[in-house]
Order: C-alpha cells, then sequence, then structure tokens
C-alpha cells in the first residue's frame, strides 16, 4: 500500500498527459481521417495522388522512427518543435492516414441509390457530401474511429523516446526510483484501462443511437 502512496501522484500527472495528448490528436486525426478519406474518393488524380503518398508514407513507416525524425531532425532545418506537440503532431498524422482508409470504405459503403437519387435531385457535389453522403458515412465510421482513437491512446507511450513523460514513462520512472515492478506497472494497465473505457462506452452508445434513429439495427 506504502509503494501505491508513493506512486500514485505521479503516474496520474503522467495519465494527464497522456490524456492531453490523446485528445489534441486525436482531434487531428479525425479532421484529417475525414478530409482525406473524402477527398482521396473524389478528388481529381493530382489531389488523389498527394493523399495516397501521405497515406502510404504514414501506414508504411515506423510511427517510432517519425517521432524520432519530427524532434530529432526537423531541428537541422531550422523547425524546432517542443516535445509535446511534435509527438501530438506525429500520433495525429499517423492516425489520420489509418482513419482516412476508414472514411474512405464508409463512403464507399454508402448504398450506390444515394448516389443516384443525388444525381436525379440535380445536387452539386459538395451538397451531396455534406448533406447526403458523409453523414451516412460517418454513421459507419464510429466504431472503427473509436477503436482508432483506442489505439491513438496507446500510442502516446511512444512520446517518451522523446523525453515526454507520459503515462508510460512515469511508470518505469517509478519503477525504477521505487522498485515493485509487478504493482506498478499492473496500476499504469489499470489506469490505461480507465482512459480507454470511456471511449468505448461512448462510441458503442453513439452507435447504438444512430442505428435506433435509422432503423438500421444494433451493433454486435
Amino acid at each position: 500500500m506504502d509503494i501505491v502512496q508513493a506512486v500514485i501522484p505521479a503516474l496520474l500527472k503522467g495519465a494527464g498527459i497522456t490524456l492531453q495528448t490523446a485528445i489534441q490528436a486525436g482531434l487531428l486525426a479525425i479532421l484529417i481521417s475525414v478530409v482525406v478519406g473524402v477527398f482521396r474518393d473524389v478528388g481529381g488524380r493530382s489531389v488523389h495522388f498527394v493523399l495516397t503518398v501521405y497515406v502510404e508514407f504514414f501506414r508504411g513507416s515506423s510511427a517510432f522512427v517519425q517521432v524520432y525524425w519530427v524532434f530529432f531532425v526537423l531541428p537541422l532545418f531550422g523547425l524546432r518543435l517542443s516535445a509535446i506537440l511534435a509527438g501530438t503532431l506525429v500520433l495525429g498524422l499517423n492516425a489520420g492516414a489509418y482513419g482516412s482508409e476508414i472514411m474512405r470504405g464508409a463512403l464507399r459503403a454508402v448504398p450506390p441509390g444515394q448516389r443516384e437519387a443525388c444525381v436525379a435531385l440535380n445536387l452539386s457535389q459538395w451538397s451531396a457530401l455534406t448533406r447526403i453522403l458523409i453523414p451516412q458515412a460517418l454513421t459507419r465510421a464510429i466504431i472503427p474511429f473509436g477503436n482508432l482513437l483506442i489505439d491513438l491512446l496507446k500510442g502516446t507511450a511512444l512520446l517518451s523516446s522523446i523525453t515526454v513523460t507520459e503515462l508510460a514513462f512515469a511508470g518505469r520512472q517509478s519503477a525504477s526510483a521505487n522498485g515493485s515492478p509487478l504493482i506498478i506497472f499492473s496500476l499504469v494497465l489499470l489506469i490505461y484501462l480507465v482512459l480507454a473505457a470511456p471511449i468505448a462506452w461512448t462510441t458503442k452508445l453513439m452507435d447504438q443511437r444512430v442505428r435506433r434513429k435509422l432503423n438500421i439495427g444494433r451493433a454486435p
């Protein structure tokens, strides 16, 4: 019990940094996911090519190396970012690349009849996207986006490599200073679960409400 009381303040402080980073990177990731996913589906060839390069780069290279590159290499070109900003940016861009594929798949899952109806009603492409297609696609992307955000939350542990004292790093420091790794890392696992649970619960609740409203069946 004494060891728990000794390390809890440091772990909670690390959890606060983890949560802050995850929220900021998550908002960036969702924004990128929607924009890139939509424009990869409806944009011209040049737009599609540029966005595909972005997606494949961030999906195909190591997020760990990406964090290192932004934090340690960009200063060589005169662009110096704080550790938290660099980590948030990389996590958001990385998750956004994966999320754009979720959005793209959700758009393609919208029944073809919806697109045909937009044409029949003589809606502009922008109106069809914003009023008909994107809202329907987002209803299909709620649960996958929730999973993406949980993965992003856990991915904040990568920031320990650039001196950010997030939850995992705080756990390592506490174990090094106090011993008892079994107790300390069990607490770290528990805190991660507590942080992830609201995301899973909220996305499932949103999905169920949307499905009930649209009468398209319950999620498993």
